[in-house]
């Protein structure tokens, strides 16, 4: 007998047409940015999407393989779909994911209106009409000037301008038979299907949704009329491709938000006209007003789990072929998903970027065991920024090859000092790559201040305890209530030394309040501070810490307000997390006044530099961080080699810390011969 859970829904095999799949969770497209420059495919994809089909999922999609490159693309490092010379990049791609019996598809997309490289390139975007202008709300404008610059980079080159090419019956005819070359060219180089992207504002989609079609002729007005560029590319591909080759379409069930947009009324028509042409699955989305910057949130990346899963139910009553859904759903809400009937697959985005292995893990009935994601948007807010995916919570995602350990050799005693999430993290890759580690951790728990920022944002809180479980299934020792002196250390005799020990919250400097002047480092020590925080606390920060506390406290009372120095508040979010946690403060009635500068306090209350006061019974201050030095300088005078990583270096973060302790396991390279038993 077992207590592992069970995923029978999800493990179950399942077809999609000809394509047999081993079983029910898939990967979701995602635009990634890790092409070559010319869109060829990378190492670095190789490297990712092979992990990804060794964690066991069924249906590797790769997503955004533009069928026109570089025309139509968003970025030179976009997967490219276009021309035979990029056939042995995609061969190898798909020779690597069927190695480990996953299949894979391409999803083909030309982005139409939102094709920045055409921007870049000064070459007109391809429309169905002149779109309406983007109206942008003020959450936009919570970017850093570092961020704003790489956002517009592609408009500032030489010759870059928007203008607009109104798609002419010649365009459309060759638009359509590059979706067919593009669908012939991916079959040709081993891919399985493809999925014809249709949704998320580019060139289909934009004729699909009434605001940004406003033709009279036959590729517009009614549904059957905007749909129409959809099913002649149905068909085109189809009649490319052999009849064992799988396509399927994404498709908007509605746009979010948007006055006048495309409805589920609208997507039930459509996905029966796409059947009808041949379309053998739909992947059901949404998609929302592009000037609103908590749309993405709202829409194709939820902030919301299962946000998108009664579209993909209303969508699967209507057509007989299976749905596709996804969005923020955890393993058992997946299995009940297709136990209730709503859909026949699952896509796991996120989850897989942070944790390839997941569903290896499901079928052992051990979903804890993959590393999870946290919901921190760095994936899709390094696409905002023109960068190659990455994942705050995952340092191997799309660096795979850079942190394979390295050359084997002599297996070594490293001490690990600090058990927070960075201590955690190298401790566990030393142990699993040969290593003999020790883990000395001050606290009587692990976790550092990832425990408080678990409690604050909950979705950080499995982060907090698969770190623990992974240092544990290593087999590193751990010792809590151990404090490192440099003499114990000493006596110790370890081969290396690393530093994890973190950074303190600074005090106010004076504190001069008549109420209580509380750090996070206060928070952490007495655990039941943070609920019994009173209405009127004030926190004082510009950094998610300050933001996530913000939210705490006014989950607990009233009249809480955010002071926040900077003009930007949590900087460390991908932007779409940024927009969507600081609108969801502006909902929960947190007064946000970020750019605002505290210049004392005065009795019970916080003076700004303005000269006005804000009352508040509570102050919460997360201003500025020091970090812990002290060991560091000791052991160094001692003669000891010391390796200092995470906040004690000053270079504050969770990502990189995390990131530099993946570094430094890799350099440290794999043992020739276990180490044995750590103690």
């Amino acid at each position: 007998m077992t207590d592992a859970p069970s995923f029978p829904h999800l493990a179950a095999p399942g077809a999609i047409g000809p394509l047999a799949l081993r079983n029910r969770m898939l990967l979701c497209p995602m635009g990634d940015n890790l092409a070559e420059p010319d869109g060829t495919i990378s190492e670095r994809q190789l490297a990712y999407y092979e992990a990804r089909s060794a964690g066991g999922a069924a249906l590797l999609m790769v997503g955004s393989a533009a069928i026109a490159y570089p025309d139509g693309a968003t970025a030179a490092e976009q997967t490219a779909l276009s021309h035979d010379d990029q056939l042995p990049g995609l061969r190898a791609l798909t020779e690597r994911v069927h190695a480990h019996g996953a299949a894979i598809a391409a999803q083909l997309v030309h982005n139409g209106p939102n094709a920045v490289l055409d921007i870049a390139r000064g070459r007109p975007l391809l429309v169905p009409s002149i779109p309406p202008r983007l109206r942008m709300d003020q959450l936009s404008g919570m970017v850093t000037p570092d961020e704003l610059t790489a956002m517009t980079e592609p408009f500032t080159r030489p010759g870059a301008g928007i203008s607009y090419q109104v798609a002419t019956e010649e365009d459309l005819a060759e638009l359509v038979d590059r979706y067919a070359e593009a669908a012939a060219r991916a079959e040709a180089a081993g891919f399985d299907g493809v999925e014809v992207h249709a949704g998320h504002g580019y060139v289909i989609d934009a004729f699909l949704s009434p605001l940004t079609n406003q033709r009279t002729d036959r590729w517009g007005g009614s549904v059957e009329g905007r749909a129409r560029l959809l099913i002649e590319v149905l068909r085109a591909v189809r009649r490319r491709v052999g009849s064992g080759f799988a396509v399927w379409i994404r498709l908007n069930a509605r746009e979010v938000g948007k006055d006048g947009g495309e409805t589920l009324a609208d997507a039930l028509e459509v996905a029966a006209l796409a059947e009808a042409a041949g379309a053998q699955a739909i992947h059901v989305t949404a998609y929302a007003d592009p000037g609103r910057a908590t749309g993405i949130t709202a829409a194709h990346t939820p902030a919301v789990p299962g946000a998108r899963v009664a579209d993909a139910a209303a969508v699967k009553a209507a057509v007989g072929v299976p749905v596709i859904t996804f969005g923020r759903l955890e393993p058992a809400a997946a299995e009940a998903v297709l136990a209730a009937g709503s859909a026949d697959f699952v896509a796991f985005g996120r989850k897989l970027i942070a944790g390839p292995d997941l569903p290896e893990a499901v079928l052992a009935g051990r979903p804890e065991a993959a590393r999870p994601c946290a919901y921190q948007y760095r994936c899709i807010g390094n696409i905002f920024l023109h960068r190659p995916l990455a994942c705050a919570v995952s340092p191997d995602t799309a660096d795979e090859v850079a942190l394979r350990p390295g050359a084997a050799r002599p297996a070594q005693h490293v001490l690990v000092v600090g058990g927070g999430p960075v201590g955690l993290e190298v401790a566990h890759r030393l142990a699993a790559n040969g290593h003999r580690a020790t883990l000395w951790e001050a606290a009587d728990q692990l976790g550092g201040l990832l425990v408080l920022a678990g409690e604050v944002d909950p979705a950080l809180a499995p982060l907090c305890a698969w770190l623990a479980a992974e240092a544990e299934r290593a087999g590193v020792a751990v010792e809590l209530g151990r404090t490192a002196t440099v003499d114990a250390i000493a006596a110790l005799g370890p081969d290396r030394v690393v530093l994890a020990t973190g950074a303190a919250w600074a005090p106010p400097d004076p504190p001069d309040a008549t109420v209580p002047v509380l750090t996070p480092d206060d928070l952490l020590a007495g655990p039941g501070e943070l609920g019994a925080l009173p209405d009127g606390t004030v926190v004082v920060g510009s950094g998610k810490v300050a933001a996530s506390l913000a939210a705490a406290a006014a989950r607990v009372g009233s009249g809480t307000t955010l002071l926040a120095p900077e003009a930007v508040i949590a900087p460390e979010l991908g932007l779409p997390g940024r927009f969507r946690l600081v609108h969801d403060l502006g909902e929960a009635g947190v007064d946000v006044c970020p750019g605002t500068a505290v210049e004392a306090f005065s009795g019970a209350a916080v003076r700004l530099a303005d000269g006005s006061e804000r009352p508040a019974t509570t102050i919460l201050w997360a201003v500025e961080r020091v970090p812990r030095t002290a060991l560091a300088e000791g052991l160094r005078a001692a003669g000891l080699d010391v390796e200092v990583l995470g906040d004690a270096t000053g270079a504050y973060g969770l990502e990189a810390g995390l990131a530099a302790a993946a570094r430094f396991a890799a350099r440290v390279g794999r043992a020739a011969e276990p180490a044995g038993v750590a103690g």
